[in-house]
C-alpha cells in the first residue's frame, strides 16, 4: 500500500483511484520513460488535507495539488470531489467510486475523452491506446455518449464519440473552444473563470 493510501485512512478521508485497466499499455505505446505518479480524487474540501500533507516530512509539495511522496519515490496528483484541469470541473464522480476506492470505468473513460483535451488540445498516443480498447466494445458507447452529453452537450457528445469510432483522433481547434465553451457552464466554472482572471489580474 503506498503511504499516501495510509495517510488518508489514517484522517478518515474518503478516495478513490483515477485509473483504467488499459493505462499501462497506453503508456508503452508513446515509448517514453514516464515518471510513475498517481491520480487520486478525494471526498473532502482541499482545506481538510493540504496543511496536514506540507506539515508532514512524508511528502513534499510541488504545485497546486500535487506533492512527493518520498517514501514511495512517488508523484501525487489530488482532486477534491471532483476532476478538473485549472477552473474546468468537468466530472464529479459517484459515491459508489469511494466505496470501492476506484473510479467506474465509464467515469475513466470520460476522463480519458475529456482531460487531454483541456490540457493539450489533443490526444497523445496513450489516450488514443486507451479509447481505442474501451469503444471496441459496443455496449460501452450509448452510457458515454449520454454521460459525455452532460458535460458539452448532445451534438458535441455525437460527434466525438463518432470521430472516436471511426478511430481519428484529429480534432479542430475550433471544436475544442466549443468543448470549453459548454464546459463554463456547467458545476460552477463560469465564476471560477471570472474568479481566476480577477486575481490573475
Amino acid at each position: 500500500m503506498y503511504n499516501i493510501f495510509r495517510f488518508l485512512e489514517d484522517k478518515n478521508i474518503s478516495y478513490a483511484i483515477i485509473e483504467g485497466d488499459n493505462d499501462y499499455n497506453g503508456i508503452k505505446e508513446e515509448y517514453v520513460d514516464f515518471k510513475q505518479d498517481i491520480d487520486i480524487i478525494l471526498d473532502c474540501k482541499p482545506s481538510r488535507i493540504i496543511n496536514n500533507l506540507m506539515s508532514s516530512n512524508d511528502f513534499n509539495y510541488l504545485e497546486n495539488n500535487s506533492f512527493f511522496s518520498i517514501l514511495d519515490n512517488l508523484r501525487v496528483d489530488l482532486y477534491f470531489q471532483n476532476i478538473n484541469v485549472g477552473y474546468y470541473h468537468f466530472l464529479r464522480v459517484r459515491p459508489l467510486a469511494y466505496k470501492h476506492k476506484r473510479i467506474s470505468e465509464q467515469e475513466y473513460v470520460i476522463y480519458q475523452l475529456i482531460d487531454p483535451l483541456i490540457k493539450f488540445s489533443k490526444y497523445e498516443e496513450r489516450h488514443k491506446h486507451r479509447l481505442r480498447a474501451y469503444f471496441e466494445r459496443e455496449e460501452n458507447q450509448e452510457s458515454i455518449r449520454e454521460a459525455l452529453s452532460c458535460i458539452i452537450g448532445d451534438t458535441l457528445a455525437k460527434y466525438l464519440i463518432y470521430k472516436i469510432l471511426d478511430n481519428d483522433f484529429a480534432l479542430s481547434l475550433l471544436f475544442i473552444k466549443r468543448c470549453k465553451f459548454r464546459m463554463l457552464f456547467i458545476n460552477g466554472n463560469f465564476v471560477r473563470m471570472i474568479k481566476s482572471r480577477i486575481f490573475r489580474w
